[in-house]
């Protein structure tokens, strides 16, 4: 992104570039994305999710987005770039939400572990210890078993059992998998979307 400098066009060239693109011409969606695209990053994206590998993923999808409905757009005097902001910035929210998710899983899964443990483990009568240890073997159950399902990528597989079973932080993780950080938060974020897919497909609910 720091390399790919603005390049300005008229609201006349513009417009005719809608149109193109409203025809059916996906050439003119390049122009569109010189013009644009370092202003929604700046000003709508990265502010709201300063990741940097998410941010440029959120812009190349706002595009996407608007060629898929660019056919329901009308010229606007102002021109386009306020209704690139509204996508951009409901995709931001997106990502947001799925990260919180995300967080909330990792969390609320530790969070159960170590609940079920000190149940188990502090004299609590004999009923409720097996109640605690049932619950902690299902939970570990559902999750190798979505990992071993073969519905998951090997990095995807292999990036929830660092952070999930062998619980390393995330400067560890990446250097495991051979990547920065922010690529890692990509693809912790990536995986666990699946990783909610594949589990609600089989259990029919997500923790």
């Amino acid at each position: 992104m720091a390399d790919d400098k603005a390049r300005p066009i008229s609201l006349q060239e513009e417009r005719r570039l809608v149109e193109r693109l409203q025809q059916g011409d996906s050439s003119a969606l390049a122009p569109l994305w010189h013009a644009h695209a370092r202003t929604l990053y700046s000003t709508t994206i990265y502010p709201r999710l300063p990741v940097a590998e998410l941010a440029e993923e959120v812009l190349q999808n706002t595009f996407l987005k608007a060629y898929e409905r660019i056919g329901k757009y009308t010229w606007q005097e102002r021109g386009i770039l306020p209704w690139l902001k509204t996508i951009a910035r409901n995709m931001t929210m997106d990502v947001h939400r799925r990260h919180q998710r995300t967080e909330h899983f990792c969390q609320g899964y530790g969070q159960h572990m170590e609940t079920a443990q000190e149940a188990q483990n502090h004299g609590q009568r004999p009923d409720a210890q097996l109640d605690a240890r049932q619950e902690r073997v299902l939970a570990k159950e559902r999750v190798a078993a979505v990992l071993a399902s073969g519905k998951l990528n090997e990095r995807y597989r292999r990036v929830i059992e660092l952070r999930l079973f062998e619980e390393l932080d995330r400067d560890a993780c990446a250097q495991i998998m051979d990547v920065k950080v922010g690529t890692l938060d990509v693809l912790f974020h990536r995986a666990l979307k699946r990783f909610e897919n594949v589990y609600r497909q089989l259990y029919g609910t997500w923790p």
